[in-house]
C-alpha cells in the first residue's frame, strides 16, 4: 500500500472519530450548537473526500476495481455510511438530524478500527483469488455494500426514533443486542473461539434481545416523547430502506447471474445467498407494513433494527462465524 493511500485512509478514519466527538460536544454548548454541528458536518465531509481519494488511489495502484477482500469492502462500507449521512443531512438540514450524525460517525470509525486490526495480508494489494476474477465483481458487489450501509443507517434511525418515542428500555435492549452481535463477529475474526459458541452468541443473543425489546415497547417514558422528532427519524429510516432495498435486489439478481456464469447454477441455497434472501424478505415486509400502516411506528422501528442485525449477519457473520458455503473464500481463517 502506498504512503499516499495510507495517509488518505488514516485521514478518513481520524476525521470520523473527530466528527463523532464534535457531535457529542455540541450538547455542552447549546448557544453555539448550530455552528458546532456545521463543523462536525464539514469534518465528516473532509473524511468522505479523503476516503473517496483513498479508494481511487488503491484502484490505480492495484490496477483493478478496488473491492476484492474484507478490508476493501470495509472501506467501501464506511464510504457509503459517511456519504449517505452527508446526503441526508444536506437534504433534511444537518442541525435536525445530528443524532444520526454521531451514530453514523461512530459506525464509520468502528469499521475503520475493525479494518485496521485485520491481518496485513488484507491491507496489502494482492492478486485476486480465482473466484473473483470476473467482470461480475464490480457489477455485483458495490450495490450490496451500499445497500448494507443504507440498512445500517435505517437501523440506527430506528434506535433514535424509539428514543424520541419514549421507548428507552427497548432502545437499551436493542443496543445491547447489537453490541453482542458485533462482539461475536469480533471474536470470530480475531480469536480461536469455537464457531458454534459464536453462532449461539450471535443468533441466540439476537433472538432474545429482539424479543425483550419488542415486549418492552409497552414501557413508555411519556415525558421523553417528542412526536416531531419521532416522525422525522421514521421518515429517515424509510428513506434509507427505499434506497437500500432496490440496491440489494440488484445485488441478488447480479449474484445469481454471476453464480450461473461461475458455478453453472443461478441459485444453490448457499448460506450467504440464503441469508441475503432472508434480509431482502425482511425489508420487503418493512416496506409493505410501512406503506399500508399495518403496525405502529415504534414496532416498525424495531423491524428496522432487526434488519440491521440480519444485514450484519449477511455481510460479516457468514465469513467470521464459520457458516461455510460457496462464499467461504471470504473467510480470514
Amino acid at each position: 500500500m502506498s504512503d499516499l493511500q495510507v495517509a488518505l485512509t488514516n485521514t478518513a478514519g481520524v476525521t470520523s472519530i473527530l466528527s463523532f466527538w464534535i457531535f457529542v460536544a455540541s450538547n455542552a454548548f447549546k448557544n453555539w450548537k448550530p455552528k458546532i454541528l456545521g463543523s462536525a458536518f464539514f469534518v465528516l465531509l473532509i473524511g468522505f473526500i479523503a476516503l473517496t481519494c483513498a479508494i481511487v488511489a488503491r484502484g490505480i495502484e492495484a490496477q483493478r476495481f478496488p473491492l476484492s477482500n474484507l478490508y476493501e469492502s470495509l472501506l467501501w462500507f464506511a464510504w457509503a455510511i459517511m456519504g449517505a449521512y452527508l446526503w441526508l443531512a444536506a437534504t433534511l438540514n444537518h442541525a435536525g438530524v445530528w443524532h444520526l450524525g454521531w451514530l453514523a460517525s461512530l459506525t464509520a470509525a468502528s469499521f475503520f478500527l475493525y479494518g485496521s486490526w485485520l491481518p496485513q495480508s488484507q491491507h496489502d494489494i494482492q492478486p485476486l483469488v480465482p473466484a473473483l476474477v470476473s467482470y461480475w465483481r464490480q457489477i455485483h458487489v458495490p450495490p450490496l455494500i451500499v445497500s448494507y450501509a443504507m440498512f445500517f443507517l435505517s437501523g440506527l434511525s430506528g434506535l433514535v426514533q424509539l428514543w424520541w418515542a419514549g421507548r428507552r428500555v427497548s432502545v437499551f435492549g436493542l443496543i445491547a443486542t447489537i453490541v453482542l452481535a458485533c462482539t461475536a463477529i469480533a471474536l470470530g475474526t480475531f480469536s480461536q473461539v469455537a464457531v458454534y459458541y459464536l453462532q449461539a452468541l450471535f443468533v441466540g443473543g439476537s433472538i432474545l434481545g429482539v424479543i425483550f425489546s419488542w415486549l418492552s415497547l409497552k414501557k413508555v417514558k411519556t415525558q421523553a416523547i417528542n412526536a416531531s422528532r419521532e416522525e422525522l427519524y421514521d421518515d429517515i429510516s424509510y428513506r434509507c430502506i427505499s434506497v437500500g432495498f432496490p440496491l440489494l435486489t440488484i445485488g441478488i439478481i447480479t449474484g445469481g447471474l454471476w453464480a450461473n456464469h461461475a458455478w453453472g447454477s443461478y441459485w444453490s441455497w448457499d448460506p450467504k445467498e440464503s441469508m441475503a434472501l432472508v434480509t431482502w424478505l425482511s425489508y420487503a415486509a418493512y416496506i409493505h407494513l410501512r406503506i399500508h400502516r399495518e403496525i405502529a411506528s415504534d414496532k416498525l422501528a424495531v423491524v428496522s433494527c432487526i434488519g440491521l442485525l440480519l444485514t450484519l449477519l449477511t455481510y460479516l457473520g457468514f465469513n467470521t462465524l464459520g457458516f461455510g458455503g460457496l462464499h467461504s473464500y471470504g473467510q480470514l481463517k
